[in-house]
């Protein structure tokens, strides 16, 4: 096993409606945000996790590659040593062993504001006493037609996130020719899918749309490539 190349993806994604990534919130008050977004601890700055990208990212390529367990939903997991979810997203540990197919080849950063959208937020919290927005829904009872108020924290439109992705070219013994394909048929397409769908919560709601502001793989523009990439 020797490590070829590393390309490397830079974004920049400017959010077209708002998006939530779920927080924690120990303590709910009567008439508070029982569905907050999650917050650098430190800084206290909205975020997205890059767990949540490449779940997102894993999520849509297993529906691709039909490879979703319609019994249990399980992350998928296998011995092939050429699966394409699996050597791009990883494996569990003992079908790690038995493929043999070398690491996780994907790596997603988190994703942090850009100066700009930190100003911007700073301006929103000094007019309205919160950096993000709150949007009231209602769950409706089928029989009653009662219903529910629910509230979640959005963080909003307008809004642009920078974050990186790695991604590992190793000869296996093949010369790198799989871990070269599998950049485009795996990783971008990936990128398309979450495109199209969205990311966060709520996404069937209207959550979560965006657009690749920037899009470079080692330093070249890649947006008219993605956007020519077809899914399914």
């Amino acid at each position: 096993m020797k490590l070829l190349e590393i390309k490397k993806i830079d974004c920049r994604i400017k959010l077209l409606t708002g998006m939530r990534v779920g927080g924690n919130n120990d303590i709910i008050e009567i008439g508070g945000n029982d569905s907050p977004v999650v917050r650098n601890p430190l800084t206290r700055e909205v975020y997205i996790p890059g767990s949540s990208i490449k779940g997102k990212m894993r999520m849509f390529m297993e529906w691709i590659e039909n490879k979703i367990d319609d019994k249990k939903g399980n992350v998928h997991s296998c011995t092939d040593k050429d699966c394409p979810i699996c050597r791009v997203f990883s494996r569990g540990a003992k079908d790690s062993q038995t493929a043999k197919s070398g690491p996780t080849r994907i790596s997603v950063k988190d994703a942090y504001l850009t100066e700009d959208s930190k100003k911007k937020l700073e301006k929103l919290k000094e007019r309205t006493g919160i950096d993000t927005e709150w949007k009231y829904e209602n769950n409706i009872n089928r029989l009653s037609s009662a219903a529910t108020p629910r509230n979640s924290e959005r963080i909003p439109a307008g809004t642009e996130f920078d974050f990186s992705i790695s991604y590992k070219i190793l000869d296996m013994g093949d010369g790198g020719t799989k871990d070269k394909q599998y950049f485009e048929k795996v990783v971008l397409k990936a990128l398309k899918a979450i495109l199209l769908e969205g990311i966060g919560g709520g996404v069937s709601r209207g959550n979560g749309q965006f657009e690749f502001v920037e899009l470079k793989v080692n330093g070249e523009d890649y947006r008219a490539k993605l956007e020519a990439i077809k899914i399914g």
